[in-house]
């Protein structure tokens, strides 16, 4: 007999196989590389199932690598080995159970590579049958070429189906109550069936709808059963005997509690095996239905729209009422089932029929107006009035006018955003809000070169727009000269008036009424790591002068550089030392034997070799001004400068507090050993000086 299945079972494989060729050769030809495994019916049992490697030829050959990487249900194929390879080489194949996978890695002899364009190998499996089995290429698959290149490939999956049954196993369909307990029947019938000695069954049911609570013994007896995961096993062997099911008739009985609300089934799932005298037959499994309520679901369109009741399971010829009520901000619309409008009334009646109902409730969101406002109205404009339905993303926008700057958007009298561009969800109900601007202030500080010489007023803290004065009035015997920025003129007025738009740091420049005066508004820019361009301002109509320059501190009486005889108000430094400190004195001289008093020193510092940004000084903040006990001093950039080194000065130039050095963009500096008065902050970084005057109370 077992002879009989072998040899029948070797003439079905070769006759499929046959065909499955015939039917390649009738197949469409294409030139892409392609990796296709057979598709093929066979009955249960070991199987050889061919892979071909179709044209991998002219460009696409010199095959030296393959990595196939093929998914499996474990359930339905063993993999045995591989067999009949046709490329020389190493082959090695593993079976990787956890992941369902068969790997197969190819790798030609050093040196060597192949053109294929045919059978490229066996896969000797094991199919269990009952089910189709679907061998699937996964990613990672590769062919490369002797040169490592990768070879663009089609791969094209396989499928395993099982020849005509000669048996089937299969559950009735029952309809049940809720909390009911039942048998499930399974059945079997076929011409297979004459002398079965073993089965395994795997059924898998939802444990939300049915409680599994046991076997019920029917023809076959001592029947074993594993519950797991919604997933019954069950097996039963007879290893003297067997059972006849030419004729339909129960194995046993699966006892369930119905806990659910829907219908459901009990599914016969792959990996179920009958064998009849110890061979596995070729059989067709199926499901078991438990027939129940039927299913009335509502959908809510917009989710959120509103509430709705009424859904749920209901028998045949039940009356169903559905009430729909809308949320705020919508209104309720219609009742659609199937694309088409059944009711436009809230509450919708109906008697149920044998089917499930999918009803959608539809809302649609109100609309609302959005208002904006200016505070002040000149203070800006504002963008995104307008009507919105509710749940819409509105955005408003706040643009400050010219010397106005955006605070905050008020609802009332809360604080909704402090970002200009402000993004919300409609409401319900309107909404007003207001877009509060803020008129820029600056400080104006306006001090005196030397506090012995005069006072300046006039300074202090403007609204953009206004107009300031700054006013420089001499003491008796001095002379105001000019007003200087920077180391910049800006007025030789000294009373002068300008468009407050920027802080503002003034210098008035005194000077002695003397015959000869010393100039004054010494500065240095154009500066680099060797050279140096020295400026100041006459004080009257002096029109020569001498220079004097040399290392910080230098002894004017007894080192330094002079330079005689200039006759334009600067001079260029060149051939200095990098990021060296230097002074510079100037003095007017308005006849061979008539000079005026050294003005200065001045002090700079060279760049360091490379640095080349410049240390743009209307960055630098010092805060608080007018200052009591301490100034911080903000450069705005942090990390812009690697180190600050910083020193004050009084009007005169004496140093009031010796050179420190700042490790960040912002420090703080202690004024306590200061007595009030003006003072110059001196500070270099990266080879660039800058001075900020403030005020000690």
């Amino acid at each position: 007999m077992i002879k009989k299945y072998i040899f029948i079972l070797v003439a079905l494989i070769i006759a499929i196989q046959s065909y499955a060729v015939i039917l390649a050769s009738e197949s469409d030809v294409t030139d892409e590389p392609t990796i296709i495994i057979h598709d093929t019916v066979v009955a249960p049992g070991e199987i050889l199932l061919q892979i071909d490697a179709l044209n991998f030829t002219g460009d696409n050959g010199s095959i030296s690598a393959i990595t196939l990487k093929i998914e499996v249900d474990t359930n339905l194929i063993e993999f045995i080995n591989i067999q009949n390879m046709t490329l020389v080489g190493s082959w090695l194949a593993n079976y990787n159970y956890q992941q369902n996978e068969i790997s197969i890695i190819y790798t030609a002899f050093s040196g060597s590579s192949f053109d294929i364009d045919g059978k490229l190998l066996d896969l000797h499996l094991n199919y269990f049958g009952g089910f189709p089995a679907l061998l699937h290429f996964k990613s990672g698959c590769e062919v490369s070429n002797i040169n490592l290149q990768s070879i663009d490939v089609v791969y094209e999956d396989g499928l395993i189906t099982q020849v005509t049954p000669e048996g089937e196993v299969s559950q009735d369909s029952l309809l049940v109550n809720c909390c009911e307990s039942f048998a499930m029947p399974v059945v079997a019938e076929g011409a297979g069936y004459d002398s079965v000695n073993q089965i395994l069954f795997r059924v898998g049911y939802d444990t939300l709808q049915l409680q599994f609570q046991g076997v019920e013994e029917s023809v076959l007896s001592g029947v074993n059963v594993l519950d797991e995961d919604g997933v019954l096993t069950f097996t039963w062997e007879d290893e003297t005997g067997y059972e006849d099911f030419t004729l339909l008739d129960t194995m046993f009985y699966m006892s369930f509690m119905f806990i659910g609300d829907t219908n459901t089934i009990t599914a016969l799932l792959p990996g179920s095996k009958v064998f009849n005298n110890g061979i596995l037959v070729a059989s067709e499994f199926k499901d078991g239905k438990v027939t129940v309520q039927y299913l009335v679901d509502i959908i809510r369109e917009p989710d959120t729209g509103g509430i709705s009741t009424g859904e749920g399971y209901y028998f045949e010829g039940d009356n169903v009422t559905v009430v729909a009520t809308p949320n705020d901000g919508f209104y309720f619309v219609n009742w659609v089932e199937n694309g088409v409008v059944i009711s436009t009334d809230s509450l919708y009646s109906f008697l149920k029929q044998p089917v499930n109902d999918t009803l959608i409730a539809n809302f649609e969101p109100k609309i609302f107006t959005v208002s904006l406002n200016a505070n002040p109205p000149e203070g800006g404009d504002v963008l995104g009035a307008g009507n919105y339905v509710y749940g819409e993303d509105v955005t408003v926008t706040a643009v400050p006018s010219e010397g106005y700057e955006f605070i905050c958007w008020l609802n009332g009298s809360d604080t909704v955003s402090s970002d200009p561009v402000y993004t919300f969800v409609m409401p319900v109900g309107d909404i007003s809000l207001t877009a509060k601007f803020q008129i820029l202030t600056f400080s104006i500080t306006a001090v005196p070169n030397n506090s012995a010489f005069g006072t300046v007023t006039g300074g202090g803290i403007y609204n953009y727009g206004d107009t300031a004065t700054v006013i420089a009035e001499p003491f008796e015997d001095y002379k105001f000269v000019v007003w200087t920025e920077f180391g910049q003129p800006v007025s030789y007025d000294s009373h002068y008036s300008f468009f407050v738009d920027s802080d503002r740091d003034l210098f008035a420049n005194f000077q002695y009424i003397t015959v000869c005066s010393a100039p004054v508004g010494l500065y240095v820019d154009s500066l680099s790591d060797s050279t140096a361009m020295l400026h100041w301002i006459p004080s009257g109509e002096e029109s020569e002068w001498d220079l004097i320059w040399g290392d910080y501190g230098f002894d004017t009486l007894n080192s330094g550089t002079l330079v005689e005889g200039l006759i334009e108000n600067h001079y260029h430094l060149t051939g200095l030392d990098p990021g060296t400190v230097y002074d510079f004195y100037v003095r007017a001289v308005c006849s061979e034997e008539e000079h005026s008093t050294w003005a200065g020193p001045y002090t700079f510092t060279t760049w360091y070799v490379g640095i080349a940004e410049e240390f743009a000084s209307n960055r630098f903040v010092i805060f608080p001004n007018p200052a009591l006990n301490m100034i911080t001093v903000d450069y705005g950039k942090p990390n812009a400068v690697a180190l600050i080194r910083y020193r004050i000065v009084n009007l005169t130039g004496v140093v009031e507090i010796p050179e420190e050095i700042a490790a960040s963009s912002q420090f703080i500096v202690d004024l306590r050993k200061l007595s009030p008065g003006i003072y110059i902050l001196q500070m270099m970084s990266n080879g660039h000086n800058i001075s900020k005057s403030f005020i000690k109370k």
